[in-house]
């Protein structure tokens, strides 16, 4: 009977361990160390100019036709004739506008790569500028760019495009 028993104790727990689950290494990332969800957003840039006339700075959503011809009222300030002005449909859209200010180089107008959405912002990527060729200017511009998107509500953040 003690040979019995020695081989149900040595039989049993080989028996219980061949059928465990095996449950492996967690493969779960807390939060904070997940990649933040994307969500590509289709966008129409209405402006990209070199003299916006905006010297300081500036980035902000518009949602009413009122700021967006106020916007244009600065663009066009010392243009004869002006830009037109784009007629947008707010209850659909809203519009971004971002200007880095006055840079002492000459420069086309920025170019957006991409709007995405991310963890409840908007980031709108800006392509790399190109090279102004083997010639420094002197000259001041102030580039700017407006774009277009569905509405979202959220706040936005302008980053540079990655160089590749």
């Amino acid at each position: 009977m003690s040979r019995n028993v020695i081989i149900f104790l040595i039989v049993m727990p080989l028996v219980v361990f061949m059928n465990c689950k095996n449950t492996g290494a967690t493969t779960d990332t807390p939060k904070h160390m997940e990649k933040p969800q994307q969500e590509s957003i289709e966008f129409t840039t209405l402006l990209s100019d070199a003299h916006s006339n905006f010297t300081q700075s500036t980035h902000r959503v518009i949602t009413s036709q009122k700021k967006l011809n106020e916007v244009f009222a600065k663009v066009n300030s010392t243009r004869m004739p002006g830009i037109e002005v784009p007629n947008v449909d707010f209850n659909t859209y809203e519009v971004f506008f971002y200007g880095p200010g006055e840079v002492n180089h000459g420069t086309e107008g920025p170019k957006v790569a991409s709007v995405t959405k991310e963890n409840q912002t908007i980031v709108v990527k800006l392509a790399a500028g190109k090279p102004q060729g083997k010639y420094v200017t002197a000259v001041m511009s102030q580039p700017a760019v407006l774009i277009q998107y569905k509405k979202q509500g959220l706040p936005v953040v302008v980053k540079a495009a990655e160089e590749k």
